[in-house]
This record gives structure tokens, C-alpha cells and sequence, in this order.
């Protein structure tokens, strides 16, 4: 047998019409605008809730009718306080999912793909070629996905439902992109 039937490593087989024209075409991918706009919503309302529940903690302290002091009253006003302190630490959690998720993006071009899932104060990016991608993998962890493109050199790029609304949209374009499956594991 000649060298001509068998392709060199690391060459892939298939690169046909279809897939350079879906290289050539560049693309930008995002978290939809309208979700992080419903998340930073989402954060003020958390903390206009938590301003509520304290004025409703302060009229079960202090009643306009002055009443003696019982055990239910205090109870009462120490649920709300739990409330309270709930509603308030999530709303700076939601406010700065909000801005990481603003941030996040995915340039993908003739070239290869390029990952920015850094955060302002640290900015990381991270350029692989389409032919320097070796894998692309799926892995199921808790409250969400887990997506690593992977590249001859070893260096890796990951996402997960946290980084993007929907992380297996974006996988799947990468994947087609380069003419690889995703790999489960």
C-alpha cells in the first residue's frame, strides 16, 4: 500500500464544499441580550423585595398599636429577616452573573474559533485553529453542561450553561465548523 491511501495524522478526511463554506461565513456568538437584561431585572427586584421585607420586619417589631412582646412576634420577624437576607445576597449574585455573561463571546471565522470568557478586571482569551481542534467534549455536571474544545497542543477552551444560556447550540456550531462529533464523557 502507498502513502496515498492513507491520510497523514491529525489530517481530516471529509473537508468538502459544505464545510469551508460554513469557515468562510464569520460568526459571533452571544448570551441573548434579552436574558441578561431579564437577569440584571431580575437582580434590582431581588433588592427593591429585600428594602419590602425589612419595612415589613420593622412594623412586626414596632406595631402602630403598641403590644407586649411574644415569642410569636419575634419569630415572625426573624423568618422575615432569613427573607430578607436571602433576597439581598442574591441580588449582587444575580447582578454579577449578569455582567460575566454580558462579557462572554465566541468569534468564529475562516481561521478558527476564538474564546473571550474572561471577566473585565481579567480578560482571557484564547484562539484555536480548525485544524488544531481535536475534540470536542460533553460532560453533564450539576445544575447544568459542560463543554471543552480540545487542541492538539493541549491547551483547552471550556463552557459551561453557566458561561452561555445555551452551551450545546454552541458546541454543536464548533463542532460542525471543524467536522467532529462531540464526544460524551
Amino acid at each position: 500500500m502507498s502513502e496515498m491511501e492513507f491520510p497523514a495524522a491529525g489530517v481530516r478526511v471529509g473537508m468538502d464544499a459544505h464545510l469551508q463554506s460554513l469557515r468562510a461565513h464569520s460568526m459571533v456568538a452571544r448570551n441573548s441580550r434579552i436574558f441578561v437584561a431579564l437577569t440584571y431585572i431580575g437582580s434590582v427586584i431581588a433588592a427593591v423585595l429585600g428594602v419590602l421585607i425589612l419595612l415589613i420586619i420593622g412594623s412586626r417589631l414596632f406595631p402602630v398599636q403598641p403590644e407586649p412582646w411574644s415569642f410569636d412576634r419575634v419569630a415572625g420577624a426573624a423568618s422575615w429577616a432569613f427573607w430578607a437576607c436571602a433576597f439581598f445576597s442574591m441580588s449582587p449574585w444575580l447582578w454579577n452573573r449578569a455582567s460575566v455573561m454580558a462579557r462572554h463571546s465566541i468569534r468564529m471565522d475562516a481561521r478558527g474559533v476564538e474564546f473571550d470568557l474572561g471577566t473585565g478586571k481579567k480578560h482571557v482569551k484564547l484562539f484555536l485553529a480548525w485544524e488544531n481542534i481535536t475534540a470536542i467534549r460533553h460532560k453533564r455536571i450539576q445544575g447544568g453542561q459542560q463543554y471543552t474544545v480540545v487542541a492538539f497542543d493541549g491547551s483547552y477552551a471550556m463552557f459551561t450553561s453557566f458561561t452561555f444560556f445555551r452551551p450545546k447550540k454552541i458546541a454543536r456550531l464548533i463542532a460542525a465548523r471543524c467536522g467532529l462529533t462531540i464526544e460524551k464523557g
